[in-house]
């Protein structure tokens, strides 16, 4: 779950749950509604979008265009089930995500992009590049995935989507990135738990098909404490791809994407300007 996003779910406990619900996840101004959430950036000579870790939403991202300086612009996807999409339903599936969020790109794509994608958001960036040459739509100059091992490889760890709430809110314990002042209020839990449990139905149910890998370079950010997606289990990346490949670690666990935002944002600013 999104770090930011859990600070303002504590700080609206005290507004009525339906409120509450519609408000927890902060969003600047959407640019793509519903998929994509940003700042206009008119001098940017390309753009990154963004996916999610699961649970997560824009806020990871809300500093990016910052960091990366105004020739970049910064679009993060918004699921549905958060932020404004707070009242549609989670997709617990990734074709039913990816196909209307294919839908939704064509506005975006008037200048050379780049995507992004963390863990979740990795798979769901790498099967949108899929989508994308299927469609004949504008290639990416590159995509960016972080902390998600390999697609061919094997779901290695517990099924946790559809556990009762007590034990699925101790494996968002035992996963970290949620703070305990959230897992410790049922009421707030409750109401954040379908998009999480959706989310963790499509890392569940992911399955690779196969397809030949893409020409397009690719990017691998290893956290070097994460055992969910060490170098080891991202290497494999580099068969998806016939363009370059370059696997870098980043010092952290698993959500190094919060904790270390000006490392990642640095690597990727490499990656959106190489070497001519």
């Amino acid at each position: 779950m999104d770090r930011h996003a859990a600070a303002e779910s504590v700080r609206l406990t005290g507004l009525p749950s339906w409120k509450r619900g519609h408000a927890m996840f902060g969003i600047t101004r959407s640019l793509a509604a519903p998929w994509w959430t940003g700042e206009p950036a008119p001098l940017a000579e390309r753009t990154l979008l963004c996916l999610p870790y699961a649970g997560g939403g824009p806020q990871t991202y809300r500093r990016w265009g910052e960091l990366l300086g105004p020739s970049v612009e910064v679009l993060a996807m918004t699921p549905p089930g958060r932020g404004r999409r707070y009242g549609e339903e989670p997709c617990r599936d990734l074709p039913s995500l990816l196909h209307p969020l294919t839908d939704a790109l064509p506005g975006l794509l008037h200048r050379p992009y780049v995507l992004f994608g963390h863990s979740l958001g990795a798979t769901v960036a790498y099967e949108l590049c899929l989508e994308i040459r299927r469609r004949g739509l504008p290639m990416p100059q590159g995509l960016v995935v972080s902390g998600r091992q390999a697609p061919d490889l094997p779901w290695r760890f517990r099924q946790v989507s559809e556990l009762p709430a007590d034990e699925f809110t101790e494996a968002l314990r035992d996963l970290g990135g949620t703070p305990e002042a959230v897992l410790a209020q049922p009421e707030l839990m409750s109401l954040l738990m379908p998009a999480l449990r959706a989310d963790f139905a499509i890392v569940e149910s992911y399955r690779h098909r196969g397809e030949p890998p893409l020409d397009v370079p690719i990017l691998a950010l290893a956290g070097t404490e994460d055992d969910r997606a060490s170098a080891d289990h991202m290497a494999g990346w580099a068969d998806r791809t016939t363009a370059s490949f370059a696997l870098h670690p980043v010092h952290g666990g698993h959500f190094f994407v919060d904790a270390q935002a000006a490392a990642v944002t640095e690597l990727v600013s490499a990656f959106l300007s190489p070497p001519r």
